[in-house]
């Protein structure tokens, strides 16, 4: 069991609260939409499919009261407005949203989006990150979203120390920390992702790297660990003709986070939601349950150790 000694600051994103003590409040879920090519064309089957992914991690969110969260996959400017709008109409009204984009440029033009639809608030941008570019920091300045996730990828270190450091100097790669960017650009809520390395690669830092960032910050932390399974090259080729068993150990990877004091997962395809909640849930008991009896944390009200008895 995990407790930590440095205050650990809990936040308010929308309806979702997050961050604490282990046990104190659910583990929250990421589930990503619109990632691949079957969502390049605006085609009407596919977005009634993703429609109904969206209603099923809403779904697994009320029955485990593990809040989900949609991170919508954006590659291209011209698919920020329908994108977004569409996940809007099938969230609640005041569900945070996560806009997961690859490209800075991409990145710019939807802070500025969201700024001019009065979105700002309700955004969560994933990930601010070492790709950041003089026009994107100077985006960020004029169009702060309301919460951004810091991403200690590091690829010239990816000890613990070194993902530290992304978040904490920069790293080599910015002027100064990604955390000393997001204080001056006023972002009222921040987020830390170790960021998932593959196997070979220090994986195991990634979950490392979780109580030593809540450690020093005492900031909500996670990560996406499912990359790491899906990048495993032996596991490439067993899955082709054992996909169920893929599956299982990208759900079950989703536990690790939890079991190291994690605040968050990225899971993955929202698709994944039915398989994910459950495992996470399941954890979060464990936890709850060893952090009352060994350190009096209470859990809340909506957390899976009074909901699911």
């Amino acid at each position: 069991m995990i407790s930590f000694s440095k205050e650990q600051s809990i936040l308010k994103m929308g309806d979702v609260t997050i961050g604490g003590q282990p046990g104190e409040h659910p583990t929250v879920l990421f589930g990503t939409v619109f990632y691949g090519k079957k969502y390049r064309e605006p085609i009407p089957e596919v977005l009634d499919e993703a429609r109904r992914f969206i209603r099923a991690q809403e779904e697994m969110s009320r029955l485990t009261g593990n809040p989900g969260i949609v991170d919508i996959f954006i590659d291209s400017t011209e698919r920020i407005e329908p994108r977004i709008s569409l996940v809007l109409e099938e969230v609640p009204g005041p569900r945070p949203i996560s806009l997961d984009i690859p490209e800075t440029e991409v990145r710019q033009a939807a802070l500025k989006y969201a700024a001019e639809a009065g979105l700002s608030g309700r955004v969560i941008l994933n990930s601010f990150n070492l790709g950041a570019t003089e026009d994107e920091l100077a985006a960020l300045g004029e169009h702060p979203p309301g919460t951004a996730v810091l991403l200690g990828y590091n690829p010239r270190d990816f000890s613990a120390d070194g993902r530290v450091e992304m978040i904490d100097t920069g790293a080599g790669y910015l002027e100064k920390g990604l955390m000393s960017y997001a204080e001056e650009f006023g972002i009222g809520n921040i987020l830390l992702d170790t960021g998932a390395t593959p196997f070979d690669h220090n994986a195991a830092e990634t979950l490392r790297a979780i109580p030593v960032m809540k450690n020093k910050w005492g900031l909500p932390t996670g990560c996406a660990i499912h990359n790491t399974v899906e990048s495993w090259l032996w596991m490439k080729g067993y899955r082709k003709e054992h996909r169920a068993e893929y599956l299982t150990c990208d759900a079950g990877s989703n536990a690790l986070p939890v079991v190291m004091g994690g605040d968050f997962c990225v899971y993955g395809p929202i698709r994944n939601a039915g398989s994910v909640f459950p495992v996470v849930a399941m954890v979060d008991k464990f936890v709850a349950e060893g952090a009352e009896d060994y350190f009096g944390v209470t859990s809340s009200e909506d957390h899976p150790r009074r909901k699911l008895e």
